[in-house]
């Protein structure tokens, strides 16, 4: 039986929440200790940028068949920020250590996508609308962060 977790983020008391429910998908998911807690950092990391960036918006979290192992998938825990803010001019950027638009240290969406085994992120300036998806189940796969498509997407 499928369990979604959804989480409106509209204010910092919900950050928790979305951390919260990802680490109940991870113990559903049967997820080790660390990756229970990549899962968290992600769910914690894409509901503040909703806070910072997009004056809020939803995260959904579910447990879903992931990477094949034999003749079974290993489940993995699918976490999905959705929002309707102002989108972002620099997804590139976005995606590097260290870039801000807000004076924070701008590691979050690095972080992300190094410990999520699949990533994915979707900005349109002026068009309200972007979406985020990680998951995190088994060990990352360096080579396929390195060869992502991770285009600017904004069409600047």
């Amino acid at each position: 039986m499928s369990r979604v977790w959804e989480v409106p983020v509209r204010d910092s008391t919900r950050v928790r929440d979305a951390r919260v429910a990802a680490e109940a998908a991870a113990v559903r998911a049967g997820l080790d200790e660390d990756r229970a807690a990549e899962a968290a950092l992600v769910a914690t990391e894409l509901a503040t940028n909703l806070l910072k960036h997009a004056d809020g918006g939803l995260i959904l979290l579910d447990v879903v068949d992931g990477l094949p192992s034999g003749d079974d998938r290993i489940p993995m825990v699918q976490i999905v920020a959705i929002d309707h803010g102002p989108g972002m001019r620099d997804v590139r950027g976005a995606l590097r250590d260290g870039y801000s638009t807000t004076s924070s240290l701008g590691a979050g969406l690095g972080t992300c996508r190094r410990v999520a085994d699949d990533f994915d992120l979707h900005s349109t300036v002026g068009r309200a609308h972007r979406r985020c998806r990680g998951r995190a189940g088994t060990p990352a796969d360096p080579a396929w962060c390195r060869s992502a498509d991770l285009a600017d997407r904004s069409g600047h």
